[in-house]
């Protein structure tokens, strides 16, 4: 598990597939038995390394990328009361989870982005739209929107995976407030444009 803390009530985490195949969770079991257990040790592990306290209400947001993982985001309503950690504290959780099917990766810079393009070429002709690029707050955003056969996703993602992250921001966002820099075609147009 990979964990961010943005701020005393928020923590974010990165559960790999590997670790989601080793506990056996799915989308449909998170919410009982083994799903539960790893939440909890989810909850337990950022209480003792990063401080936050599982009390009071919380609001987990998870999403759920076929071939990643998922991608737990935990917010913690109001302030901690003065009086708390006692045992016998209640704990409210409120989940909502999300899979998405198309594919999202973030990248950091544009020679990452120019390099998955080089080592997609393979394969793009195997998508329908040769994806979409996105400038968006400082980042770039690789999108392919269509639902692809699985092999073909998992052959992407594993490509993808190697120069940025599974981002689990809305690409309709994306286009609405950043920079659609190449809308398709964006793989193979970067492809011919910056050739080693």
């Amino acid at each position: 598990m990979r964990f961010e803390q943005f701020k005393q009530g928020h923590l974010r985490v990165f559960v790999s597939k590997q670790e989601l195949s080793v506990h056996d969770v799915r989308p449909e079991t998170l919410a009982v038995g083994k799903g539960q257990a790893l939440l909890r040790n989810l909850l337990e592990e950022a209480e003792s390394n990063y401080g936050f306290h599982a009390v009071g209400t919380l609001d987990f947001f998870v999403t759920f990328f076929p071939n990643d993982g998922m991608l737990v985001d935990v917010r913690r309503e109001g302030t901690l009361p003065e009086e708390t950690f006692e045992e016998f504290d209640q704990v409210e959780i409120r989940m909502t989870v999300d899979i998405v099917h198309h594919v999202l990766y973030q990248l950091d810079q544009l020679e990452d982005v120019i390099q998955a393009s080089h080592s997609l070429a393979r394969h793009i002709d195997q998508t329908e739209t040769g994806g979409t690029l996105y400038f968006f707050e400082d980042r770039y955003y690789l999108y392919f929107q269509e639902q692809m056969k699985q092999h073909v996703e998992q052959t992407v993602t594993t490509i993808l995976s190697e120069y940025g992250v599974p981002s689990p921001k809305s690409p309709f966002v994306m286009s609405e407030y950043g920079k659609t820099i190449l809308l398709e075609q964006a793989v193979p147009t970067l492809i011919a444009s910056f050739t080693p």
